[in-house]
């Protein structure tokens, strides 16, 4: 795996190059980063040439400038600029969560350049509906009280399960501790910029359903959670139905295998399409 920087406007984004194949880029969501496709990318890489990156603000990727309004707005435009330095072409997309509300903006912005984009469990507040009520204000939790107990309040809101906890060991490494501070910093960023541009971005689906890229919604099995929720309104809204993938909202690193397996077939559609046409 290759490691590189790309320096964009207000920012440094660092990304990483596994693999050889079509391009598959791979877009976190939230406060992750590149590694929480650690699991997941050496499973494709035998047929993609599959890119992983830290966002804008988040672990190796530092805002150099003012960060400015419209953090999903950016961190579209620093995918584009991704792409464009790793020479376009022909490109396919999973994106989870966040990370794929900053693709739906980015489709919008630049209809056709993704062929497909799979975006997996996209947290569309529009189409929560109740649960919208019930969710609780987390970015003033986190002003008020704290990022652990904005953590604490998102993941029960969420329901997402916590990581078991590992055992202590008696001394951390210096890894673990620089780890534990990236993932601090970047909660820092989400509950207090990122997560409240999150839930006011509204689709524009004229837009999205004249792009030529072709728009996968994918879900896991947790349904009734809020993001799943809101995958299968956004799915629904575009005019089809979810595809369901392995696992919960983070299926790519519970079960990387079948998560793996269910992605490629997904892909694998637009080789047999291209063939189809060429017929």
């Amino acid at each position: 795996m290759i490691t590189k920087t790309l320096r964009v406007p207000g920012a440094e984004i660092h990304y990483d190059v596994a693999g050889a194949g079509p391009l598959l880029l791979l877009v976190p969501g939230g406060p992750a980063d590149a590694t929480a496709f650690t699991a997941l990318r050496p499973l494709l890489a035998g047929r993609h040439t599959v890119v992983t990156f830290d966002p804008r603000g988040i672990s190796r990727s530092p805002i150099t400038g003012d960060p400015g309004p419209d953090l999903v707005g950016q961190h579209a435009e620093d995918v584009q600029r991704l792409l464009t330095e790793l020479g376009g072409g022909p490109v396919s997309v999973f994106a989870n969560s966040g990370g794929a509300i900053t693709m739906l903006e980015h489709t919008i912005r630049y209809p056709g350049v993704v062929r497909t984009l799979v975006a997996h469990e996209p947290p569309v507040s529009r189409y929560l509906g109740e649960l919208l009520g019930d969710y609780p204000d987390i970015p003033a939790i986190h002003r008020e009280q704290g990022v652990d107990a904005a953590l604490a309040a998102f993941l029960g809101a969420s329901g997402f399960e916590p990581p078991p906890a590992e055992p202590a060991a008696a001394e951390p490494t210096p890894a673990e501790i620089e780890q534990g501070k990236r993932m601090r910093s970047n909660f820092e960023l989400f509950f207090s910029r990122l997560m409240p541009d999150i839930g006011a971005w509204e689709p524009d689906l004229g837009a999205l359903t004249a792009s030529a890229t072709r728009i996968v919604v994918a879900v896991g099995t947790a349904a009734g959670t809020p993001a799943h929720t809101a995958g299968v309104g956004l799915a629904h809204a575009l005019g089809g139905e979810p595809v369901q993938f392995p696992g919960d909202h983070g299926g790519f690193s519970g079960e990387p295998g079948p998560f793996a397996a269910r992605l490629t077939e997904i892909l694998d559609q637009d080789v047999q399409d291209a063939q189809d046409q060429e017929k």
